[in-house]
């Protein structure tokens, strides 16, 4: 600063003054951001991360911090999402009482988990609810053609990316028809992961009396938006009588499980039938309204399907605007209840610093930890190098981590004890941990659905190889690059 001031001194040019002037309003505006960085709190890692590149170069600093905080929109989203449970919180007390009064016997058998859920979010369990397990693209497409094709009121899809490659332009093509049939088509599909998704394309979809908006875009609400947070969630309800959620898109790779000519794509979706649909529903509603400014106060939209089957389901939503993080509570919890084994199935292993401690834990006491990921043939070589970067502690720990050889597994799936089952959308990583909107159902006691998802995950198995102690790199330039790559994995 001193020698900026004895510059321009020596120098009567206006231009020096320009920059004696704008070097110290980055000073003063630095010091302002700082005293926002502490108040905001956050990890301490985070927090000092941010002082120092505030504090080292002000303008970028500022820049990117007034880019990624996104307080602004995160004051809002939070103000909506109170305002959206306050007026639904009295149209599903009464629905709540009647399942759980139903269920008397089975609620005073509960579990951890089901105490869980219900202490976080007392209307989240359902009883009465139909599983059936969708673990190709063929399976699910089908399913949703299907429901698409008997739909009388309305059709809602939440998506992260939403291609127009051949297999969206038909998706679009069949929701122009279910449009001119009079019923209600609304898509919300992610501005980023669904980037190459054009007005042109949605044209005849609007002309036909459908809907299609996006979801924060890069200038939402006249603001710019960071592109770090992303609505992740993926679900296509049906009258409220059926819902399809999991981890697929909608594109060429998630409906014929190919990637490429010699790749084949894992992926993971659950269709739900009763009491669940409707829970399910209320988080697109939300959604909705965040996008559009638009609230759905329809009754076909808020009421509860009955009873089509046995199984319980809880709705375990997490993003960045929520006080409580119910889908990563609740997979703490199941790690934590887990007695003797636990399947764990996700793209990207960069896991949480609590998650990573009780999955040692849950291996240490003996608990057979299998996680599936991918392998370096089909990774982004700084992704798979930060995860890498965990793999000693764990496997050291006893967890058995199995890579892809040359496939890509996308499926986004856990399981605990062959009864305890999530599917959703989160991968275990940071980001979706943090960053991302995401959305799962977890069923505390199904044998027979964990019977199903498990032995797909067996299956796929055999295109995985699992990764030996001896096979990790201690090297002083390995440990390095590990610690680089970790280091970035938070924005990864």
């Amino acid at each position: 600063m001193l020698a900026v001031l004895q510059l321009a001194s020596e120098s009567a040019t206006p231009w020096h003054w320009v920059v004696v002037a704008f070097t110290l309003l980055g000073e003063v505006l630095a010091l302002i951001f700082i005293v926002r960085v502490l108040e905001r709190g956050g990890a301490p890692a985070t927090t000092l991360m941010w002082v120092v590149v505030i504090l080292l170069a002000p303008w970028f600093g500022i820049g990117l911090y007034y880019l990624f905080p996104r307080r602004l929109q995160l004051r809002r989203l939070k103000r909506i999402a109170q305002q959206q449970r306050r007026w639904r919180g009295g149209t599903r007390g009464s629905r709540t009482t009647e399942l759980l009064s139903v269920r008397e016997a089975e609620a005073q058998q509960e579990g951890s988990l089901h105490r869980l859920l219900r202490g976080l979010v007392p209307d989240s369990v359902s009883f009465g609810n139909a599983v059936r397990w969708l673990p190709s693209g063929e399976d699910f497409f089908a399913a949703a053609r299907l429901a698409m094709a008997r739909a009388q009121h309305f059709v809602h899809i939440e998506i992260y990316i939403f291609r127009p490659d051949p297999t969206g332009l038909a998706f679009l093509a069949l929701l122009e028809s279910v449009a001119r049939r009079g019923v209600a088509v609304r898509l919300l599909y992610d501005s980023l992961g669904s980037f190459s998704l054009k007005a042109r394309h949605l044209a005849a979809l609007r002309k036909a009396g459908g809907r299609a908006e996006p979801c924060l875009p890069l200038l939402w609400k006249r603001r710019p938006f960071t592109v770090n947070l992303r609505n992740h969630r993926k679900q296509i309800i049906v009258d409220g009588d059926v819902v399809l959620l999991g981890g697929r898109n909608i594109a060429d790779e998630y409906a014929t499980d190919r990637l490429g000519q010699k790749h084949a794509w894992f992926d993971a979706m659950v269709q739900i039938q009763g009491p669940a649909v409707a829970d399910l529903h209320h988080v697109f509603l939300e959604d909705w309204f965040n996008a559009t400014d638009e609230d759905l106060q329809d009754p076909r939209f808020l009421a509860g399907a009955d009873r089509k089957g046995n199984e319980c389901v809880g709705a375990a939503r997490s993003g960045p605007d929520g006080v409580t993080k119910v889908l990563w509570f609740s997979v703490f919890q199941v790690i934590n209840d887990a007695r003797y084994s636990l399947e764990i199935s996700s793209p990207y292993l960069v896991p949480p610093p609590s998650m990573l401690i009780a999955l040692v834990v849950a291996a240490s006491r003996g608990v057979r930890v299998r996680i599936f990921t991918n392998g370096r043939a089909t990774e982004a070589v700084v992704l798979h190098q930060a995860q890498r970067s965990y793999y000693r502690e764990l496997v050291s720990a006893g967890v058995e981590i199995y890579e892809t050889i040359d496939d890509y597994n996308h499926a986004k799936v856990l399981v605990a004890d062959n009864r305890t089952v999530m599917v959703g959308s989160a991968n275990f990583d940071m980001r979706s941990a943090h960053l991302n909107f995401e959305l799962a159902v977890v069923l505390p006691d199904s044998p027979s659905f964990a019977r199903d998802v498990l032995a797909t995950l067996d299956s796929r198995a055999l295109a995985s190889r699992r990764i030996e102690l001896g096979q990790l790199r201690n090297s002083r330039l390995q440990r390095i690059i590990d610690g680089i790559c970790r280091l970035l994995s938070p924005i990864l």
